[in-house]
């Protein structure tokens, strides 16, 4: 059974108090209270170009904008009446106004959700009001547990508890009360739903409205659908529970992706996601076909594994009983280590040679030789060598040119000039050792 409502704006609205006045900017609101990543926080910008940070527990004031990506959260609590908010995944909102009403310090609060979805717990006492708005509709409630997200095209709001007054822009008006869910985008339906007030079904009826190519019925066919499937997967959950085996049919394969790596610190960066509350998923790392290092991840989160130190083959994998997901990356782990360049013979080399016969060139050769000593033993650790004779190049090989840790470079000499020659190794770490060898021949 449902309600069928035809306007181009909906209102869903309290009585609010009169006699008000702002409050300053900046105000504190309440307490950040849990965080899940990817969650940003902007202050009085919600604009991509503004400066966001991640969100950190702490307080959040007046203007304050909150952004998170998949699988991010972020919950909040007022101040002094203890009504909490839960930001779902790929939201955006704001807190855009923040009205004191009277001397007892009740106020009203606005938070603007700009995409996205929502959960809250608005509690009666000290007369605070809330007031949420969408790209399509408004709501202030009081005393009332639901869910309400939307967009600039559609909108939804659900209650578990409590009531909300809907105002249409006709005059007439009607209520959304408990276990109804009001969705639409024009034209907007109050369905009687058992998952009405649900954060994780709103997760899932976001995601439905957020289809501009659905017709109203086709919208309500498919929220109603989802209802009845979100119910069914609840119960088999439950029965798996009391049973204390996972229910595998109603499980879905987690998800991993690649973001980054640290070369010097010797990690590379993941984010698990899909990860079903009560379930076990298990995130490993495989180099070159050898597991290093395994752990359980119970919720949604980026994830830092440790590599293993030169260049390797990663396989970083998730998996549950529901099957597995994996990517793999080529990375390169080269930590600061202190290593030391040996020249072989005196660092300085006075030549007593006879001159050439008058018909022959007076050439003087000699073999510089010296050994790279590293740690590893391997060169593919080095980024670049380098030698020179009194201020020239005379070698310099980088990256995959550096074949052996061992040289014996053969170079000219004049007699009655001092030869220098400056020896420079860079490790790929960016440490640097530098030395040389003079050669004099008299």
């Amino acid at each position: 059974m449902f309600k069928h409502l035809s306007l181009s704006c909906i209102l869903l609205a309290l009585v609010v108090p009169t006699a008000i006045f702002a409050a300053p900017k900046g105000e504190k609101v309440g307490s950040i209270r849990a965080v899940t990543n990817p969650a940003f926080k902007s202050s009085g910008s919600c604009a991509e170009d503004a400066k966001w940070s991640e969100v950190k527990m702490g307080t959040f004031r007046q203007l304050d904008c909150f952004k998170t990506g998949d699988g991010g959260s972020v919950g909040l609590e007022l101040k002094e009446n203890n009504s909490t908010f839960s930001i779902g995944e790929n939201s955006l909102v704001s807190i855009s106004n923040l009205v004191e009403k009277d001397e007892t310090g009740a106020f009203r609060i606005k938070l603007d959700i700009q995409k996205g979805y929502m959960g809250f717990k608005v509690q009666k006492n000290k007369g605070h009001d809330v007031n949420f708005s969408t790209g399509t509709a408004a709501a202030s409630i009081r005393g009332t547990e639901g869910v309400i997200g939307g967009n600039d095209k559609a909108m939804f709001a659900g209650l578990k508890n409590g009531q909300l007054s809907v105002s249409l822009n006709n005059g007439d008006s009607l209520y959304v009360g408990e276990g109804e869910t009001v969705f639409g985008k024009g034209e907007f339906v109050v369905l009687k739903l058992k998952s009405s007030g649900d954060l994780d079904f709103a997760k899932i009826v976001n995601k439905i409205i957020a289809d501009s190519t659905l017709s109203l019925d086709e919208l309500l066919a498919a929220v109603v659908s989802a209802d009845d499937a979100y119910q069914k997967s609840l119960a088999s959950a439950d029965i798996a529970k009391n049973e204390d085996v996972e229910p595998v049919a109603s499980l879905k394969v987690p998800q991993i992706t690649y973001s980054s790596y640290d070369s010097l610190r010797c990690v590379a960066n993941v984010a698990v996601s899909g990860v079903q509350k009560g379930s076990e998923v298990r995130l490993s790392a495989v180099m070159e076909g050898t597991p290093i290092s395994e752990i359980e991840v119970k919720r949604n989160m980026p994830k830092r594994i440790a590599l293993r130190s030169g260049i390797h083959e990663y396989e970083f994998v998730v998996e549950n009983k529901a099957g597995r997901n994996s990517v793999k990356q080529t990375l390169g782990c080269f930590p600061k280590k202190p290593f030391s360049v040996k020249v072989f013979g005196p660092q300085t080399v006075q030549m007593p040679v006879p001159p050439a016969p008058p018909e022959a060139a007076d050439v003087i050769t000699q073999t510089l030789q010296f050994q790279i000593r590293l740690p590893e033993n391997d060169p593919i650790v080095l980024n670049k060598v380098v030698v020179k004779q009194n201020g020239k190049i005379i070698l310099q090989e980088r990256l995959s040119q550096i074949q052996n840790l061992d040289y014996q470079i053969p170079v000219e000499l004049k007699r009655g000039i001092k030869s220098r020659f400056d020896i420079e190794v860079v490790h790929k770490s960016g440490y640097t050792v530098k030395t040389f060898k003079i050669y004099g021949v008299n």
